[in-house]
């Protein structure tokens, strides 16, 4: 796939409201903004938020400092690391893994679509 040239979206706004609404297609219940928090807050404190799978019980991050992707659950409890797989290692940037493995995620993080060059196509 070609990569984007120019900058990557970065509204985080925007961001927030396009994961509550993925939540709100998927699961139930009512705590969809509790979720997006939890995940947001994760991606805020070092690891990157990279999608969901495709029944958003579980996020996909990627850790900078240890080079890992990681499939996470999370509820509106927030995110549980002890249950967490790991998908890959040993990775610089997962856009190859995202490039790879988009059809398997129900919602790719903003960053990663413009990086990899996907269309919203199911992925919004």
């Amino acid at each position: 796939m070609e990569t984007r040239r120019g900058e990557p979206p970065s509204d985080p706004t925007a961001l927030f409201r396009a994961i509550v609404s993925k939540l709100r297609e998927t699961r139930r219940g009512v705590h969809q903004h509790r979720m997006a928090q939890a995940l947001l807050q994760k991606d805020a404190n070092g690891s990157r938020l990279v999608g969901l799978d495709e029944d958003t019980e579980r996020a996909v991050f990627f850790n900078p400092a240890s080079r890992t992707l990681e499939l996470i659950p999370f509820d509106r409890e927030g995110t549980h690391e002890e249950r967490a797989t790991v998908l890959s290692r040993r990775l610089s940037d997962p856009s190859s893994w995202v490039e790879a493995n988009a059809a398997g995620l129900s919602w790719v993080h903003p960053h990663f679509r413009w990086a990899c060059g996907l269309d919203d196509a199911g992925h919004s």
